[in-house]
């Protein structure tokens, strides 16, 4: 195959709807936040596989064989491979309309590189990483030298990830795979004082812990946050969040956690976009993203 054909591209987007391209095929599938015209209609002729839904997750939603595709539609949903850079992701349809990848994470791993390198001066880097799903980004940072604690509350997202090590040559890498509430340990770590130098999450809007735990990022974020910022070591690099359904501004958490802390420690905020660019340089919008990073050394 082609080398230029293994990798992720966006190649339009309008009326609801973005046109991906993952290793050699096409998917066309829904978009919140493409409500420009398509740029391109002719592309859309060239989609392999079609999510029919007005949204993702939609009840009556399902994948459907496109009619340029020279696969049939079992061969499609048992899966193929796309590269990410360095990495090789398996790609699976799911009944949701997810694929197992968000490639609008990917421009967050120069900076997780940088730091992860940077830190590496002082000591270990060790990462938690929660809602970690199917492993792109906790794969990135162990390939440049960090300890990585990946969880997540659903099994077969950890199995995922874990075959993506594989299929990338990480196997061995210090990886930790939990599978588990990520506010049971979040508290079970800080009861153990552990410590982190950096801290993802990508919390969903709603969903369910390992036990059946119901997760609501408006009413459960502001805690775990407060958690997740005092497991931070004396080196800290910081916290860093992203979600496609943030209502919470970066000053009122920060606020929040400087509260938790008695205001020890001085808290810097850096908001930054979560998008991709289509063929035509257009930008599809895909949420936002909040780092948080300590002013000075941590203090506990």
């Amino acid at each position: 195959m082609n080398s230029e054909r293994q990798g992720y591209e966006l190649i339009d987007f309008g009326d609801g709807r973005k046109l991906e391209r993952f290793g050699s095929i096409t998917v066309d599938r829904p978009a919140r936040g493409a409500w420009t015209p398509k740029a391109i209609p002719e592309a859309w002729e060239s989609a392999e596989l079609i999510y029919r839904g007005e949204r993702m997750n939609a009840s009556d939603g399902s994948w459907q064989v496109g009619s340029e595709s020279e696969r049939n539609l079992s061969e499609l949903m048992a899966g193929w491979e796309c590269k990410a850079r360095e990495l090789t992701l398996q790609i699976i349809p799911q009944k949701t309309g997810q694929l197992g990848v968000f490639p609008e994470h990917w421009s967050l791993w120069d900076w997780y590189a940088r730091s992860i390198q940077d830190g590496m001066t002082l000591g270990p880097v060790r990462v938690l990483h929660l809602f970690a799903y199917t492993g792109s980004s906790s794969l990135w940072m162990a390939s440049h030298g960090a300890m990585v604690t990946h969880l997540d509350a659903m099994k077969h997202a950890v199995d995922w990830a874990r075959v993506n090590a594989k299929l990338s040559g990480l196997e061995d890498k210090p990886i930790r795979w939990i599978v588990e509430d990520a506010r049971r340990y979040a508290a079970r770590e800080l009861k153990r004082n552990s410590r982190y130098e950096l801290v993802v999450l990508d919390p969903p809007s709603y969903g369910h812990g390992r036990n059946g735990e119901a997760w609501e990022i408006h009413r459960d974020l502001v805690s775990l946050m407060k958690d997740c910022w005092q497991l931070l070591s004396e080196n800290a690099i910081g916290v860093v969040l992203t979600s496609h359904s943030l209502n919470i501004s970066a000053k009122e958490l920060r606020m929040e956690l400087e509260l938790a802390t008695g205001k020890t420690n001085r808290i810097q905020t850096v908001v930054f976009p979560s998008f991709l660019e289509d063929c035509s340089g257009r930008r599809l919008e895909c949420g936002e993203g909040i780092r948080f990073e300590p002013i000075g050394a941590m203090d506990h």
